[in-house]
């Protein structure tokens, strides 16, 4: 849920959902909030002495995400501010992601003593990047070398992450359009919807598994999801920054006209495969405007298009910042 106001979009979870997380979240004598027992999703269950079930990496990314939502729409609402001390003391002190050094280098595991290499059938590993948050392009840098490692190197078995592997490769700007589009292809039903084929044995399917068993189980409902990953190619703003074009690998020229972004902003951009040659918002509710420039080091010449003018833009050490005005649209070039 969301709570807006004419400048700002303030998330609002339920006191109750984080009431819970951090009464279930318990501190131990490293000092560190951990979660336990905890259940890494379709992987092991409940195990003999709870060896796999402390500090799911899936676990500590959500409690991490709604925490950090609540503190920021608490502050923002100016409510429960004793809670909101002890949200921040949780998400300070949260428990590191579980992580193992394999044959490719260190990466993240999905829970605590989990083995490496092992073959998932989500990619859960990646939390922290989607639906987490908290890793991705100009954000989370000290977690970036190794949410790319893991990236490279995850074992996924084909079973449901038609959607979630390449929206998290995007978001990490690693995503080869090229690769994506054999997926789908190699997934595709006669209707043109995409479902699930085996992709790799050795996890819970063996080499004599029925590659194609699952085409006829019906569909996924969230693999009509796919449009979201070439939206990501194109877009992202997850952060409250619109990024253009984050991932242009083998994405050749490229157009979108009017794709939501964080902010009530509606973009519409033109890429050549070179360079960006239209950059256009419209801005819904006149929230401030805030975006990378896709012309790296040159300054950039904003207008106001209802009436030609020029608007003052401001740049920091993470992007340029734009006063808008609701209902209208602003034109953006390289100066």
């Amino acid at each position: 849920m969301v709570r807006s106001t004419s400048m700002t979009t303030v998330p609002v979870i339920p006191d109750g959902t984080a009431r819970f997380l951090a009464d279930f979240a318990t501190k131990e004598e490293d000092g560190r909030y951990h979660i336990f027992p905890s259940i890494s999703s379709e992987n092991w269950g409940c195990t003999v002495d709870f060896k796999l079930n402390k500090d799911c990496i899936l676990d500590l990314a959500l409690t991490r995400f709604v925490l950090d939502a609540m503190v920021t729409a608490s502050t923002i609402l100016g409510q429960d501010e004793e809670e909101r001390h002890r949200w921040k003391e949780i998400t300070d002190h949260l428990a590191p992601y579980p992580l193992s050094t394999g044959p490719h280098g260190e990466v993240w595991l999905d829970i605590v003593n989990a083995p490496a290499e092992h073959i998932y059938n989500v990619p859960i590993t990646l939390a922290p990047v989607f639906p987490g948050e908290q890793v991705g392009i100009g954000k989370g840098a000290d977690f970036l070398a190794i949410a790319t490692r893991t990236a490279q190197t995850i074992r996924l078995e084909g079973g449901n992450d038609l959607v979630s592997q390449p929206l998290i490769r995007a978001r990490l700007g690693m995503l080869d359009l090229t690769w994506f589009k054999g997926q789908i292809e190699y997934c595709m039903l006669t209707d043109g919807v995409s479902n699930d084929r085996v992709r790799q044995s050795g996890g819970r399917y063996s080499l004599s598994t029925d590659f194609d068993f699952m085409m006829r189980m019906g569909l996924w409902c969230e693999n009509f999801a796919v449009p979201l990953v070439l939206n990501e190619c194109m877009l992202q703003s997850y952060t409250g920054i619109i990024r253009l074009f984050p991932n242009v690998t083998n994405l050749g020229p490229a157009r979108f006209e009017n794709l939501r972004a964080v902010g009530a902003f509606l973009v519409s951009a033109i890429f050549d495969g070179k360079s960006v040659t239209r950059f256009e918002v419209l801005s819904e509710r006149g929230a401030p405007l805030r975006f990378v420039s896709p012309w790296k080091e040159k300054r950039v010449h904003v207008i106001r298009t209802s009436d030609g003018q020029r608007v003052p833009a401001t740049a920091d050490v993470e992007a340029w910042s734009v006063a808008t005005q609701a209902g209208e649209r602003y034109s953006i070039s390289a100066e």
